[in-house]
């Protein structure tokens, strides 16, 4: 693992990428909370207000909760270019975990690249390199992640046990502009993994 400052998976898009959505949700939830409690109707403005709002959160986060994703790509490209880490064959971009991480900020521990070659998987970002040998590899499905809640996204766990050890690798594309876009991909990608795993080592 490098030890590096990162400068495309940063604080400022982590908070932006739930600060924006939130900038949708909130008014209005804030305004039909309010009308609830002050004018004592179950039915009426400020249930619809509430509804509105949950809508526009999630329209929102769809929208939003990848903040920059195109721009992070580009940059985190060059760089890998620049310093000529291989990035040859295939390759999607993806957000990363390792299972033990938990953030209540994103989900995603770091961005990168996931490299699909013939005998190993490689993820590869600006601060670390993982490498899976496809012989050690024994599965990959998807399992939820905090996008799952709203219907938004989900991990594809890849699995696999070094000696007698199993270990997780845990990503979710980001491959398209939208959650709902990288949601969507999702089956592909799994798809190409579990075709992959099947072929001859």
């Amino acid at each position: 693992m490098r030890l590096v400052t990162a400068t495309v998976w940063t604080a400022r898009r982590k908070w932006l990428g739930n600060l924006i959505p939130a900038l949708f949700w909130f008014p209005p939830a804030a305004v039909g909370v309010y009308l609830l409690a002050t004018k004592g109707q179950l039915i009426g403005l400020g249930l619809w207000l509430l509804m509105a709002s949950t809508v526009l959160g999630w329209l929102a986060v769809n929208q939003f909760g990848f903040f920059e994703n195109k721009r992070m790509r580009k940059n985190l490209e060059r760089i890998l270019q620049t310093e000529d880490r291989d990035l040859t064959g295939e390759h999607v971009f993806v957000g990363f975990a390792t299972p033990k991480y938990s953030s209540m900020l994103d989900a995603h521990e770091d961005v990168g690249f996931l490299r699909i070659l013939s005998d190993r998987l490689v993820f590869v970002s600006e601060t670390r390199t993982v490498e899976i040998l496809k012989g050690d590899v024994t599965g990959a499905r998807f399992r939820p992640n905090v996008h799952t809640v709203i219907g938004l996204g989900r991990w594809i766990g890849v699995d696999a046990k070094l000696g007698d050890k199993p270990i997780r690798l845990l990503v979710e594309p980001r491959e398209r502009v939208t959650l709902l876009g990288n949601f969507l991909f999702g089956k592909t990608l799994l798809k190409k993994l579990r075709s992959w795993h099947t072929l001859p080592r």
